[in-house]
C-alpha cells in the first residue's frame, strides 16, 4: 500500500505539438542542478522530461550566480535535441537572470555559458523559488508569468 501512493502521484510526461510553446523550468542547490521541459497547455504547463545532475566538488564552491548559470547552461545542453528550432522561455528562481545584463567582470566561463544560452533563448524570467518545483508547480501561479510583457534593455 505504501508503493501505491508514490507510483500513482508520478507526472505523466507529454509529447509536444509544433504548435505548443515551451518553457524550461531551472533551479540549482548548493550540490546539484535541475530543470523540466514542459509544454505550454490551457490546462497549464505539462512535463515532457526531467534533468538532474550532481554537482562536483568544484562546482559546489561555485557562488549562487554560477550555480544557477550552470544550471541553465546544463538544462540546454541536455534538452538541446528538443529545444533547437523552437522558441522557449526560461524560468529561473535567480532574479539577475530576468533582467539579461552582463556585467564586465564575468569570467570567461560565464562569458561561454551566457553565449551558448543566448544561441537558444534570450527570454528568461524570474519565478519566486516555491513556483520553480516542477513537480509542486501550481499552474495558476506560473500562468500569469508566461504570458507577462518581455522586459526590454533599451
Amino acid at each position: 500500500m505504501q508503493c501505491k501512493s508514490p507510483l500513482a502521484n508520478v507526472a505523466t510526461l507529454n509529447y509536444p505539438t509544433p504548435e505548443q510553446q515551451l518553457c524550461l523550468l531551472v533551479d540549482a542547490s548548493n550540490s546539484a542542478v535541475g530543470g523540466a521541459l514542459n509544454c505550454l497547455t490551457e490546462n497549464g504547463p505539462q512535463p515532457i522530461a526531467f534533468f538532474s545532475r550532481k554537482l562536483s566538488a568544484t562546482k559546489t564552491k561555485y557562488s549562487t550566480y554560477d550555480r544557477e548559470l550552470l544550471a541553465i547552461y546544463l538544462a540546454i545542453k541536455h534538452f538541446r535535441h528538443q529545444l533547437e528550432g523552437h522558441n522557449f522561455i526560461i524560468f529561473t528562481d535567480h532574479r539577475p537572470f530576468a533582467f539579461n545584463k552582463i556585467s564586465d567582470s564575468c569570467s570567461p566561463r560565464q562569458l561561454r555559458h551566457l553565449d551558448f544560452i543566448s544561441q537558444f533563448s534570450t527570454d528568461i524570467r524570474h519565478v519566486s523559488g516555491s513556483v520553480i518545483t516542477p513537480w509542486q508547480m501550481p499552474s495558476q501561479e506560473l500562468m500569469p508569468l508566461i504570458f507577462q510583457p518581455l522586459i526590454s534593455n533599451t
